[in-house]
């Protein structure tokens, strides 16, 4: 299972501590950089995304942060060329698991009021990124993970493919199915028009479990 090569990797590496939770949870996985939201601002196109989620891809998927007196983040999903939103806004957080004041996590809360929590395994800010969060079930016996490539290119160029695969290889997840996005200036063209969806209408709060709800809009 990824949930127990992710926990048992965690276990053995230094900077990317384990909290202690059950034996079902997800393992929170701390990046000992510190991160700088500044540093994060524009576009970030989704290159791929692993899930346990039952979800389909949408052709082309994007983040786009954008920093004044506070940052906020528009996940974009595009599919035959019309758009849907998910907002949030976007804080820079300590691990409370993590010793110190290292482990700094990108703590999204959604305009439902609904937060995650996501961990850097790399992040290159001209570059590429990978994230990761696991969160529990409502009932607390499962959890539920997700793992973003992230570039800031459409196009996924060979040397950030290289860093990412290296990324993920560095924890052991190199057999990760990964759902690709086409990431064309054709699949990112809105022709027709876009979507507001509801954030109260959503059962779960996963960027990458979004596209579940597309088809139903």
């Amino acid at each position: 299972m990824i949930i127990e090569k992710l926990r048992k990797t965690a276990k053995n590496k230094k900077s990317f501590p384990i909290g202690q939770r059950n034996n079902e949870a997800g393992p929170v996985m701390v990046n000992t950089k510190g991160l700088f939201v500044k540093q994060l601002d524009g576009k970030w196109y989704i290159a791929a995304a692993a899930t346990d989620l039952p979800i389909d891809g949408a052709d082309c998927a994007t983040l786009m942060f954008n920093h004044m007196n506070s940052t906020d983040v528009s996940i974009s999903w595009v599919t035959n060329n019309t758009a849907s939103y998910y907002n949030g806004s976007v804080a820079i957080t300590v691990d409370p698991n993590s010793n110190g004041t290292t482990g700094d996590l990108l703590l999204i809360t959604y305009t439902d009021q609904k937060a995650e929590s996501y961990s850097f395994l790399d992040v290159d800010y001209e570059h590429y990124a990978v994230l990761f969060t696991c969160y529990d079930s409502e009932d607390g016996n499962s959890s539920t993970y997700e793992i973003w490539k992230l570039i800031r290119s459409p196009h996924l160029k060979e040397s950030d493919a290289i860093k990412l695969d290296q990324a993920i290889a560095n924890y052991s997840l190199q057999d990760t199915t990964f759902i690709n996005f086409n990431n064309t200036e054709d699949a990112c063209s809105l022709t027709s028009g876009s979507q507001h969806l509801d954030p109260s209408t959503l059962i779960l709060t996963s960027a990458v479990a979004y596209t579940l709800f597309n088809k139903l809009y």
